[in-house]
């Protein structure tokens, strides 16, 4: 018995699905702006004891500094854009886009850090 042509290359096709064959091509980009404060470097920070100057020597002028009673907030931001293409034997071809805003806030009193914390949004 002959099978037809079509179902001939449906059966070849989900063979090569079902046994991990089929060709996937994937490929990503990130590309970060501002300054990334990476959450190795904010380990390294402690209360009480890190210094504005060791913050601006370590990351570099922030994106925007304002007084406030006492003391002084240190704004560093970043955004992170990731592009994901996918393709699957060119029956499927997907792309997504992520993008991620992280602000790090310094407050120093005195020349010391007194708090910090970290504002993050994630879209898609």
């Amino acid at each position: 018995m002959k099978l037809p042509s079509y179902l001939v290359l449906g059966l070849a096709f989900t063979s090569a699905l079902l046994s991990g064959c089929a060709v996937i091509n994937s490929h990503s980009e990130t590309k970060t702006y501002g300054t990334h404060v990476s959450q190795v470097t904010l380990d390294q920070v402690e209360v009480g004891r890190t210094t504005e100057d060791w913050v601006v020597a370590t990351l570099g002028h922030p994106a925007s500094q304002s007084d406030i009673e006492g003391g002084r907030l240190l704004k560093y931001s970043s955004r992170q854009l990731t592009k994901i293409n996918s393709e699957l034997l060119f029956v499927l071809d997907t792309s997504s886009r992520k993008e991620v805003n992280r602000t790090v806030f310094f407050e120093f009193q005195e020349g010391v850090l007194s708090r910090l914390w970290v504002e993050e949004t994630e879209t898609t």
